[in-house]
């Protein structure tokens, strides 16, 4: 029998926005009575704004109090929310940072209910809010998760238009996932639950596999159910207050590694592929082939999965680069304070190739203006990518990131 309870999963790093996104979510739902929450609060006693006092004896809430220097990642929180689930029929998935639509709750079950599919599950990347600006100024188009490139063996995936989406009557066949907006069965929390050995790189690129491996399908909502708010400037991150956050991210990359099949350095256990379907049917599915790192350019325009069989399709060619960049440094944005550069190839598009990041402490001459040139080696493929230009983005300690700048590769 459906109950139609929601359990609201959310992960919250010492966030601003974590209280009133619980509130708008509350305020804006149709049926609140049939919300509960779990919520891994990482929090700090410095920040007085964050402040869960108003729940903790609310039986709709369920909270893992987590001094902040405690904390061991997104995904570490992720996990330990799932283990907060008890048998609610539907579960979402959200970060701290979010607004929703009137009626939210309904719409979204209306949507799911169109799939005519019990494995369904809703994902997208949700569009832009700013907590500063009205809401008429906010981005009304839902988006979703286009994967477009490989940076060396990993997914690059952005947001992009859903096509037509005001004459569809119907969710978007999908083929990647956003770890901040996870719609589904409540079934999904323990069949395909978080690794909590995952930092944060990967993280949707294992979710995408072992939610379709273990036989689940993946859809992008056609209509908007609720935004997201990506820049967050100013805001402390995991990785800003943990030193270790590098050993954590190796880890990850690892672990991903073996759940494709690269190394064998884990028995990954529940956290593994599922049995349903294979990895190579995830290939012809999602025109994503990680043994190659190559993406079938149906999949590179954001067409409707699953891609056509045509070879043309993943016959292109990969190329090495190797040869000096020279930029201007006069025009690179200084500080008093560089962590690093990120140095981002891009492609005739503007989308990123190849990003190689220069640390300050390893190698100060190249921020500190005595070198202006390097030697970049990656490989590209063509004739869909043509290296055209660099961009230079400075990162603070203190100011985070600065103004990028790009420079013509000759």
């Amino acid at each position: 029998m459906q109950n139609n309870k929601i359990f609201v999963q959310i992960a919250s790093y010492r966030d601003p926005e974590l209280i009133p996104t619980i509130k708008d979510c509350i305020a804006k739902a149709k049926y609140p009575e049939r919300l509960t929450f779990g919520i891994c609060w990482q929090h700090s006693e410095e920040d007085e704004w964050d402040n869960l006092d108003e729940y903790q004896n609310d039986p709709s809430f369920r909270i893992v109090d987590v001094n902040y220097t405690e904390s061991k990642g997104a995904c570490w929180a992720r996990n330990q929310v799932g283990l907060l689930y008890n048998d609610e029929e539907f579960t979402l998935q959200i970060d701290s940072h979010h607004r929703f639509v009137q009626n939210w709750d309904e719409l979204i079950i209306e949507i799911w209910n169109q799939t005519n599919d019990s494995k369904a599950i809703l994902t997208g990347y949700p569009p832009n809010y700013n907590p500063s600006q009205s809401e008429d100024e906010w981005y009304k188009v839902p988006q979703i998760c286009n994967v477009y490139a490989f940076d060396h063996k990993y997914i690059l995936s952005r947001p992009a238009n859903l096509i037509d989406f005001e004459n569809r009557t119907r969710p978007y066949n999908a083929v990647y996932v956003s770890a901040g907006f996870i719609f589904g069965k409540g079934e999904i929390i323990e069949k395909v639950p978080y690794d909590p050995e995952f930092y944060f790189a990967g993280e949707e690129t294992s979710l995408a596999i072992r939610y379709y491996t273990h036989g689940f399908n993946l859809y992008h909502p056609h209509k908007l159910i609720l935004h997201h708010y990506y820049q967050r400037l100013g805001n402390s991150k995991h990785w800003d207050d943990h030193n270790e956050w590098g050993s954590l991210n190796y880890i990850a990359h690892n672990r991903l590694d073996c759940l494709l099949g690269i190394n064998n350095d884990y028995d990954l256990g529940i956290y593994g592929l599922g049995n349903e379907r294979t990895l190579e049917d995830y290939k012809q599915y999602a025109g994503i082939d990680f043994e190659n790192h190559i993406v079938h350019l149906d999949t590179v325009d954001g067409l409707e999965p699953p891609v056509c069989s045509c070879p043309g399709k993943w016959n292109y060619n990969v190329l090495n680069f190797d040869q000096p960049i020279s930029w201007d440094y006069s025009l690179v944005d200084k500080c008093d304070d560089p962590r690093f550069w990120a140095f981002i190839i891009q492609d005739q598009n503007g989308v990123a190739i190849y990003r190689e990041d220069i640390i300050y402490s390893e190698n100060p001459d190249i921020i500190d203006g005595n070198v202006n040139s390097k030697i970049f080696n990656f490989t590209y493929r063509s004739p869909m990518q043509i290296p055209t230009s660099l961009l230079i983005w400075p990162y603070s300690e203190s100011k985070t990131w600065l103004s990028s700048r790009t420079f013509l590769i000759n």
